[in-house]
Formats: C-alpha cells, sequence, structure tokens
C-alpha cells in the first residue's frame, strides 16, 4: 500500500511538472504572439503593408488555440478582404495566400480555424485566377481558372494522423524526459548515473516530435 502511495506521488509530481512546463511555453507562445499582433496593428497604422504583413504572419508561427494568432488569422482576413475592394489585387492575393498557408503551418492534430480559411479561399482564387489570366481576361475563362483553383484547394489537405500524433507524443516525451533529467541529475551525488536514461528518453522523444512534423 505504502509503495502504491509512493508510486502515486511520484506520477503526480512529475504530471504537475510537465503540465507547469507546458502552461509556460504556452504562455511563451502567446505573447510573442500578442507582441507579432500589436507590430503589426502599428505598422498598419503607418501604411507599412509589408512590415504588417510581415508581423502578422509571425504571429501565425506562435499559435496557441484562443490565442492573438486567432486574432491575427482575423485580422488578416478582413485586412485581405479590404485591400481586394480596394482593387490592390496583387497585396490581397498575397494576405490571404499567408493567411492560408499559416493556419496550414500551424496544424497538428487538427487544422485551427477552418472557417477562415474557407472564406479566404473563394477570394484568394479569383485573385490567382486574374493574376494568372490578365486583366483583359474574359468572364468565363475567369470563373473557370477560379473553379480550378477551389477544385485544388478542395483536395485532402488534412493533417496526417500518425504523425501528427507522433509530433505531439514526441513533444510530451521530450519535455517530460527534460524535466526527469534534471531532477535525476540533481538529487544524487553520482546523478549522471542516475540520469542517463532519461537523457535518452529525451533524445528519442525530440526525434519523435521533428519527424511528426515533418510529416504531419
Amino acid at each position: 500500500m505504502t509503495r502504491a502511495r509512493s508510486l502515486s506521488k511520484k506520477f503526480l509530481y512529475y504530471f504537475v511538472l510537465v503540465l507547469a512546463a507546458l502552461l509556460v511555453m504556452a504562455g511563451v507562445l502567446e505573447y510573442r504572439a500578442r507582441s507579432e499582433v500589436n507590430l503589426a496593428r502599428k505598422a498598419l497604422d503607418r501604411s507599412e503593408f509589408n512590415e504588417s504583413l510581415k508581423h502578422y504572419s509571425r504571429a501565425l508561427n506562435w499559435y496557441v488555440p484562443f490565442g492573438a494568432a486567432e486574432t491575427a488569422a482575423r485580422e488578416m482576413l478582413d485586412l485581405g478582404l479590404k485591400l481586394k475592394s480596394q482593387g490592390r489585387d496583387d497585396d490581397a492575393r498575397l494576405t490571404l495566400s499567408r493567411l492560408r498557408s499559416g493556419l496550414y503551418g500551424a496544424r497538428s492534430i487538427y487544422t485551427p480555424r477552418v472557417d477562415l480559411i474557407k472564406r479566404a479561399e473563394p477570394h484568394l482564387a479569383e485573385l490567382m485566377a486574374r493574376a494568372k489570366l490578365g486583366e483583359g481576361a474574359k468572364k468565363p475563362s475567369l470563373e473557370a481558372t477560379t473553379r480550378t483553383y477551389l477544385d485544388l484547394f478542395a483536395r485532402p489537405s488534412r493533417p496526417q494522423t500518425g504523425p501528427a500524433l507522433a509530433a505531439a507524443g514526441g513533444f510530451l516525451i521530450w519535455i517530460s524526459g527534460a524535466l526527469v533529467f534534471i531532477i535525476r541529475f540533481s538529487s544524487f551525488k553520482r546523478g549522471w548515473g542516475q540520469a542517463w536514461p532519461w537523457a535518452l528518453v529525451w533524445a528519442a522523444g525530440f526525434i519523435i516530435w521533428l519527424w511528426g512534423l515533418k510529416w504531419a
């Protein structure tokens, strides 16, 4: 009974450590995303489109569910549609393309904010068709090319389930292994003898995480 309680306490201890580490990392990601959104807004106020788009795109790289990165995605969509209505087709196409690729780049076991992607795609397809055919394109040709791009967008682009799960699991193993290694190394006089297996766990988790990110 005592041994069972001891194991239970150890499990709870490590679980809390891992959870705390994940919360800290989420906080860092959210802080970076908020900083980029603020920089993007300031650049827009100065009418610096390229600078603004750069910071909005960076914000998507620091994606946390329901965080500032989603705010960046919504504002990018609004910006892209506004630019399109103003006749700035190249800037609008670039903005909507960055929005779409950024959200797909942030996916793991799911794709975030599919609703924004679906709203952006018809406009993006039309802008891409205009760029391909030129200003003098006839309406039937423009509509046909737009449909072609929409068909390309509609092709399956879901995350690969196995690699996505591997990325999530590998990340947890990586963080857990690192924390346990530090604890083991600092808890014993001959810390390396107690800690080295956890260094292997850390390395394995890191490799699995990278493999999952590549193929998800």
